[in-house]
């Protein structure tokens, strides 16, 4: 609990991707204080009654902090208005178990009430794999988007959202096992079996939290993307537009920049970024990553096959060429040529 609410208020005061972090430090908040009642021992609850009656669970507000999360990752300009407010309210489910007996104590004059309250509850997690799917559907069209704009996606794409969208996915079907066969354990002689099973599923949702935080808080600052390129008049033929990108690359070797974007390169051809697109994608059959990423690596296997450059390390090379990390280097570099770099300059 103390872990989660120090990554959460780290979360909320980091500067890069501030909207989105707001709600990424509400879903922390929020997974915390949802599995608190989990980490008491069953002796405490049948001590301090009290304690069942209190309205710690958040879980309803997982899967919208979530959502809200990857949209305004994604979503440029993005606020958060008076109309997105019902995805919040269903959070009035979790606390009418704890409103019924807080009123009523330990009696129970309307079992079936009771039960449906507590089917609401446990009816979270249904709520929470729904916004999972919808986070994941964003993630995916945004990864789209940027392969036509960027030419690096180190630190911007969010393919460990994909990750953990399934991971938790799968964390919140196990905490559903969990509650169903808890529930018939809660006897003296089955203490011990419960108390393996809480323990197993605080460890998976422990490190589930750790990742969340630690990845969202090394997430970098996603890029501004429209929902659409700027309709502009069409002055130029594609040919002619991939004749200027052409020699912005061979000449000018405007790919070395390794933050090289869309916008940068219409603004050196002088022709407007959707014009740009258009003759890279219908003329080449391209999007942007794939048309910059090609120019980076012919450069560097021109420069394995080059014997002035054999003293120089395979990671320089590529550094110079325009790619910022070895690990994306190397993965794209084996999907261009079939070959690792070091296969690739072996055999040449």
């Amino acid at each position: 609990m103390a872990n989660g609410a120090i990554f959460s208020f780290l979360i909320f005061t980091k500067k890069e991707n501030q909207p989105a972090n707001r709600f990424l430090s509400l879903m922390i908040l929020s997974m915390c204080f949802t599995f608190t009642p989990y980490m008491l021992d069953p002796i405490v609850w049948h001590t301090f009654r009290w304690l069942v009656w209190m309205p710690f669970s958040l879980s309803y507000w997982i899967g919208p902090a979530f959502y809200f999360y990857i949209r305004a990752l994604t979503t440029p300009n993005f606020k958060f208005v008076k109309a997105h407010w019902w995805h919040f309210f269903p959070i009035v489910l979790n606390y009418l178990h704890s409103i019924y007996h807080g009123t009523l104590g330990d009696s129970n004059p309307y079992p079936g009430f009771h039960h449906v309250a507590e089917i609401l509850e446990s009816a979270a997690i249904v709520s929470v794999i729904l916004y999972m799917w919808l986070a994941y559907q964003l993630v995916k069209a945004y990864q789209r988007s940027l392969l036509d704009r960027v030419s690096n996606l180190d630190h911007i794409d969010l393919k460990w959202i994909n990750r953990l969208v399934l991971v938790v996915a799968g964390v919140f079907m196990l905490i559903l096992a969990f509650l169903i066969i808890s529930s018939g354990l809660m006897g003296k002689d089955k203490l011990y079996q419960w108390d393996r099973l809480r323990a197993g599923t605080l460890v998976v949702y422990a490190t589930i939290l750790y990742w969340l935080s630690i990845s969202g808080f090394r997430q970098g600052q996603t890029i501004t993307i429209s929902g659409a390129l700027s309709k502009e008049h069409k002055d130029h033929k594609p040919t002619s537009i991939l004749l200027k990108l052409n020699q912005l690359m061979t000449q000018e070797h405007a790919y070395r920049n390794s933050d090289l974007n869309l916008s940068d390169l219409s603004k050196a051809a002088n022709v407007s970024e959707r014009a740009v697109s258009e003759a890279i994608n219908q003329e080449l059959g391209k999007n942007f990553y794939q048309f910059v990423n090609e120019y980076r690596i012919d450069e560097v296997k021109a420069r394995l096959k080059d014997p002035n450059c054999q003293h120089l390390k395979i990671i320089s090379l590529a550094l110079d060429a325009g790619f910022n990390s070895k690990a994306s280097f190397n993965r794209v570099f084996k999907q261009y040529t079939g070959n690792t770099p070091q296969q690739y300059k072996s055999q040449n």
